[in-house]
């Protein structure tokens, strides 16, 4: 933990959070616009990466069965071993710096503040395993097995877990900060209003 907390101190300040979050969105653009697609397309469904409730065997069969030579070169360059190695790392930055922030000022000190600050690394782990089990599925290395697949589709569902975790998290703060500036405010309000009375008693 020293070590995370020692990276979002680099990384939590409000320029570096925007640069994390637009970058990451640049890279997802990338995918949402010029591969994505075009694998999906081929596919007629969508890639394993966004079945977001996971697969079965038949649908992995099927995705695998679908895919030719160019699309899955596609999908192996610079789908998976370039931009969604890219995303997920600059997600969970993002994900965890803003939550950084977010305790730090709200004052937020816990046991689970630090649980909350490794889950978009966890979701990122998650991501990387799904990659390599995808990658073996589709450069057919491996035979798709019952085994291959609930492995697979389970870091797919993880990984979609824990990323709404982190962002349900960052709402609930985010309300929290919000709270404490309305009542701090508030405070300021009364005391222009009812100024403290500090003339002569009668």
């Amino acid at each position: 933990m020293s070590i995370l907390n020692s990276l979002l101190l680099k990384t939590s300040s409000v320029k570096k959070i925007c640069i994390s979050f637009v970058a990451s969105h640049l890279v997802l653009l990338l995918m949402m616009v010029f591969t994505l697609p075009v694998i999906n397309d081929q596919i007629g469904t969508q890639v394993f990466d966004l079945q977001t409730f996971g697969y079965d065997v038949s649908v992995a069969e099927s995705i695998v069965d679908n895919l030719n030579n160019e699309t899955t070169a596609l999908y192996l360059f610079p789908q998976l071993s370039l931009l969604d190695v890219l995303y997920p790392f600059l997600m969970a930055l993002f994900l965890s710096s803003l939550l950084f922030r977010l305790f730090k000022i709200t004052k937020t000190t816990s046991k689970v503040t630090s649980i909350l600050l490794v889950i978009p690394f966890l979701a990122m782990i998650f991501d990387y395993a799904e990659n390599i089990c995808v990658i073996l599925m589709i450069t057919k290395s491996i035979e798709i097995s019952e085994t291959i697949v609930l492995l697979s589709s389970t870091f797919t569902v993880l990984k979609g877990v824990l990323t709404s975790i982190a962002w349900m998290a960052i709402l609930v703060y985010a309300i929290k900060w919000f709270g404490i500036k309305i009542i701090e405010r508030n405070k300021k309000q009364t005391m222009v209003h009812h100024p403290k009375s500090s003339g002569n008693k009668f």
